[in-house]
């Protein structure tokens, strides 16, 4: 190879050093404040949760709505924010909104078990009770402390008419419940 040539392979590998150096700069640059922009962005989620949460308990469900529809926009990938849209709506009748919530809390966390349980809630609402018992029976397995699920899915299979399993799914219910709170 030709003395020029070398020293023009000199010159390239510098620059390709060069690039990559800056190319790893840039990089970790972006990783370190995009991770501190989402710490920033979940912490104030979390706070506007807690503020719905006593909007919700002290009655006031529009701006409970108002509140978490606030942290959603902070935080877009904070599944129990939609969750608790989603009870909202549950609370209000809204059946259409409140599954739609319900399952954009499921898009960000498959195994969100109390989303689950509010689509059962709502399709028995709506009249679905297959639907309703399907997705109840689901949220049963992913659930450590079903109570709630065992509840709702009483009241599908007493809508039913299938008093035997609506019994067992109460008692169920008031099982685990008691296991839950540490008196059994």
């Amino acid at each position: 190879m030709k003395r020029q040539e070398k020293e023009e392979v000199k010159v390239e590998k510098g620059k390709l050093k060069e690039n990559i150096f800056l190319f790893l700069i840039i990089f970790f640059f972006f990783t370190f404040t995009s991770t501190f922009t989402y710490a920033q962005d979940r912490e104030k989620a979390v706070s506007l949760y807690k503020e719905s949460v006593k909007f919700f308990e002290d009655g006031n469900i529009d701006k409970a709505i108002e509140t978490i529809k606030e942290a959603i926009n902070a935080d877009p990938n904070y599944p129990e924010a939609y969750d608790h849209l989603g009870y909202m709506f549950l609370k209000k009748g809204q059946l259409d909104e409140a599954i739609n919530a319900f399952n954009s809390a499921l898009k960000i966390n498959p195994r969100m078990r109390t989303s689950k349980t509010g689509i059962g809630s709502a399709l028995m609402k709506k009249g679905d009770l297959k639907g309703a018992e399907s997705i109840l029976k689901e949220a049963l397995i992913l659930n450590p402390y079903p109570s709630m699920t065992h509840y709702v899915l009483g009241l599908v299979y007493e809508k039913l008419g299938d008093y035997e399993k609506a019994i067992m799914h109460y008692k169920e219910g008031i099982k685990t419940y008691k296991v839950r709170i540490g008196k059994e």
